[in-house]
């Protein structure tokens, strides 16, 4: 009696397919020279050339330092780029060449993609973080930060938020184009009155109002605060958190996959 033996397709093993994913979703974004620069090389940049002053304490800062209140906003910077102008555009592209339907043929669900996305976002924001770290206290003269849990936490948040952010233009945004102007609507003016890439201290009035119904102002709260005075800023943790549960509510709801 001759035995048959009948081969069957495993499922692909779920740990292996994402971290393959990530890697290649990593070196795509290195492959986009545009996306590299604005994300790390703009950051470094704004740094290197407003960090001349030095960074003695000012009574514009309460006490502390310019470069103290610059690399804050500068990791802000970091984590919003990538969060508004790299994450929707990509997802954007994905879905209008047909990416993501594709892969609902093959035993890689599309949601791997979405987590790969939220790695790489995750993996950038640290890399840009460390690089704005390091060069501000071994050249700028940076202070450590007073609370480093506090501004980990802070960071965390931050990148989960300005993630949920991004995940939801891309669910309502038809096309990379489209997505591309909408996003750079919201994100260069937030980039200039939240304290990103300038002080708010030293904003005028009404520029500073308008700061305070920006998301990102927030960003850049929820980290200076714990970094200069030692202390959660409770309330911009809040936004954040909201944005999160919103971000990713509306995202779950709204995403479609073609």
């Amino acid at each position: 009696m001759t035995s048959i033996t009948v081969r069957t397709r495993s499922a692909p093993n779920l740990a292996a397919v994402l971290s393959k994913t990530t890697w290649v979703e990593l070196k795509l974004f290195f492959r986009d020279p545009a996306a590299a620069f604005f994300t790390l090389a703009l950051p470094v940049l704004l740094l290197v050339l407003n960090g001349a002053g030095g960074n003695d304490p000012d009574p514009a800062f309460g006490g502390a330092g310019a470069i103290d209140v610059l690399v804050p906003g500068y990791i802000a910077l970091v984590i919003a780029t990538l969060g508004l102008m790299q994450l929707p555009a990509v997802l954007a592209g994905y879905r209008e060449r047909g990416v993501l339907r594709r892969l609902e043929a093959t035993p890689i669900r599309p949601g791997v993609i979405l987590v790969a996305q939220l790695l790489v976002q995750g993996l950038i924001a640290t890399v840009g973080l460390i690089v704005l770290v390091v060069l501000g206290m071994s050249v700028f003269e940076l202070r450590a930060p007073q609370a480093p849990w506090t501004v980990l936490a802070a960071y965390l948040v931050a990148v989960l938020g300005f993630s949920a952010f991004g995940f939801v233009l891309a669910a309502v945004l038809p096309t990379a184009r489209s997505t591309a102007a909408i996003a750079s609507a919201l994100y260069f003016p937030m980039i200039f009155l939240s304290g990103a890439t300038w002080p708010r201290e030293m904003l005028p009035g009404w520029a500073a109002r308008i700061g305070d119904l920006l998301p990102l102002t927030y960003v850049v709260e929820a980290v200076k605060q714990p970094w200069i005075a030692g202390q959660a800023d409770v309330f911009a943790m809040g936004v954040l958190a909201v944005m999160i549960v919103a971000g990713t509510v509306l995202a779950t709801r709204l995403f479609r996959w073609a």
